[in-house]
């Protein structure tokens, strides 16, 4: 029976880890640190599940979904949040709450990430821009996702900037 409690258990915080912030405050060093560790997971799964870390992709921003066209033919498509695009060059990370070619619909996240800034004095969450690496800008992604309860983070490579973009449940179609 210890097994069952045990299962019970991992279960309830799988299922909080699922849950959007909703204003409470945090212990921040432990949030962080989870949000860390639930990315890693998340993107595991994004790589060996969905199989997106090859695929092409492209974002609507009107209708909100990104689609990755996957190497086994299969279309991807899952809704869709910019959190912000990180430059390799002068890096510097911009939130999509204050991206100019982000629509307004895309910037949720990224705005609810800056309103649990906010909350808790966290300058680099409600800062416009920041000058950081980008296992830094990995990190403000991390957050994002677990505040908004996001599936998992998409980089998604350009020609200038990195875009980091939350993820919404996976489907094929």
């Amino acid at each position: 029976m210890h097994w069952l409690r045990h299962m019970k258990a991992s279960m309830r915080r799988q299922a909080q880890a699922r849950l959007p912030w909703q204003g409470e405050r945090v212990d921040i060093d432990r949030y962080w640190a989870e949000a860390w560790q639930e990315l890693q997971q998340r993107q595991k799964r994004l790589i060996d599940v969905d199989k997106l870390a090859r695929a092409s992709w492209q974002v609507d921003q009107d209708r909100g979904l990104i689609e990755f066209a996957r190497a086994d033919g299969a279309i991807a498509r899952a809704p869709v949040q910019i959190i912000g695009a990180w430059n390799p060059l002068t890096h510097a990370f911009v939130w999509g709450w204050s991206h100019p070619s982000v629509r307004t619909r895309l910037r949720a996240d990224a705005e609810r990430t800056r309103w649990f800034g906010e909350k808790h004095d966290l300058v680099e969450l409600t800062q416009a821009q920041l000058e950081l690496t980008e296992r830094e800008a990995w990190r403000l992604a991390a957050v994002a996702m677990k505040v908004n309860a996001a599936m998992g983070i998409y980089r998604g490579p350009t020609d200038g900037p990195l875009v980091f973009m939350n993820l919404g449940e996976v489907s094929l179609g």
